[in-house]
């Protein structure tokens, strides 16, 4: 083979950076803006949806806490309810209101203002002996 049947080498331009021209007429200028304007009004758009989405969404994790307190509330007053109903707290509340008692007891009411204070001889405290002196007369005696 010759090289006059090889095909010819082709040039490759030099790696140059892209570069992009800004058209200078009024024209080229009124779709540039227009262009912009749009995706102006496209981010704006987008913006306020990703926000209503996001107000929602923390709108709906109140409402969620506030039926889990509901719910745990309601789970209390159940279970108050329950007591309530109870013969045990029947039977307290009948002994403690209307002084009411189970059959074989005696009811003692002592009405109110009927206290009497202590004698004289048992409101003074006794004078406490430090606890190595009891210790010896456990051990040792008095």
């Amino acid at each position: 083979m010759t090289s006059l049947d090889l095909p010819a080498r082709r040039r490759t331009p030099p790696d140059r950076p892209l570069r992009v021209r800004i058209p200078t007429s009024r024209g080229g200028l009124a779709w540039i803006a227009v262009l912009l304007i749009i995706g102006i009004f496209l981010a704006v758009q987008v913006g306020r949806q990703v926000y209503s989405s996001w107000s929602i969404g923390q709108e709906a994790d109140a409402i969620r806490a506030e039926i889990t307190a509901m719910e745990a509330h309601n789970e209390a007053l159940r279970q108050e309810l329950a007591y309530l109903q109870s013969k045990g707290f029947v039977s307290a509340e009948a002994r403690r209101l209307l002084n009411l008692g189970l059959p074989g007891e005696h009811v003692l009411i002592i009405p109110p203002g009927a206290e009497t204070a202590l004698p004289p001889e048992l409101r003074k405290k006794p004078v406490s002996t430090p606890p190595l002196e009891q210790w010896l007369d456990l051990f040792f005696g008095p």
